[in-house]
């Protein structure tokens, strides 16, 4: 099931509103509307998918997963992978419009189809399918572990490399002055967490490991 099924459901009318961008249409024929309730069962479906399956992380986890899930740019490749954008009326075509229309699609087919719309959302933004090591917050849970023993880490960066357009960071972690790792990334905020990350293999602290598990959401 695609974006493509669900534009194949609406009613012509409907269809023209949902691939219609305010920037070349009166607020009310345009798809602002549509885009607000797609949005909306996107965000609730998504979470469902993401509370049930991943029964061992807490609300900070489960958020970073689901907004991943939902991020514009996700959904913009979607709609890009499907030629939405060639539909589109609009003065411009860019991620962020692009993204909009596949969530006002949703928003148009979900007043015609739920369950189809629910059964094609599953199938397209799958939480077994993100690396949720890629999304812990590193730093949160290094402080959290430290101040079990009344310690607190402090960051510092140490290096900038790289064009202006393209920097590489380093950062370094410490507690209690004593250097305890580094980091890199593209960003002071990325290398801090990679040095938080390489702080707790040194440390010996594991995360939880996610557990294999079948979803299942009732439609």
């Amino acid at each position: 099931m695609s974006i493509r099924d669900l534009i194949a459901i609406l009613p012509q009318p409907l269809r023209q509103r949902s691939l219609t961008h305010p920037s070349v249409a009166d607020p009310y024929e345009s798809n602002g509307r549509l885009e607000f309730l797609g949005d909306s069962v996107l965000n609730s479906r998504v979470a469902e998918l993401v509370f049930h399956g991943y029964p061992e992380l807490l609300e900070g986890d489960l958020t970073r997963i689901r907004a991943h899930l939902v991020r514009k740019s996700f959904l913009a490749m979607v709609g890009r992978s499907e030629g939405i954008e060639e539909i589109i009326e609009s003065s411009v075509i860019n991620d962020s419009v692009i993204a909009d229309t596949v969530e006002a699609i949703i928003g148009g087919a979900y007043l015609i189809d739920r369950d189809l719309v629910l059964r094609t959302l599953d199938e397209i933004f799958n939480p077994a399918e993100v690396d949720t090591d890629e999304l812990r917050d590193w730093k949160t849970l290094l402080q959290e572990t430290l101040q079990a023993d009344g310690l607190r880490p402090t960051y510092r960066v140490i290096s900038k490399q790289g064009p202006a357009h393209r920097p590489s960071f380093t950062s370094r972690v410490s507690v209690e002055g004593k250097e305890i790792a580094t980091g890199e990334g593209s960003s002071i905020k990325e290398s801090e967490q990679t040095a938080a990350r390489t702080a707790l293999e040194i440390l010996g602290i594991r995360p939880v490991l996610r557990s294999t598990v079948e979803v299942h959401v009732g439609a």
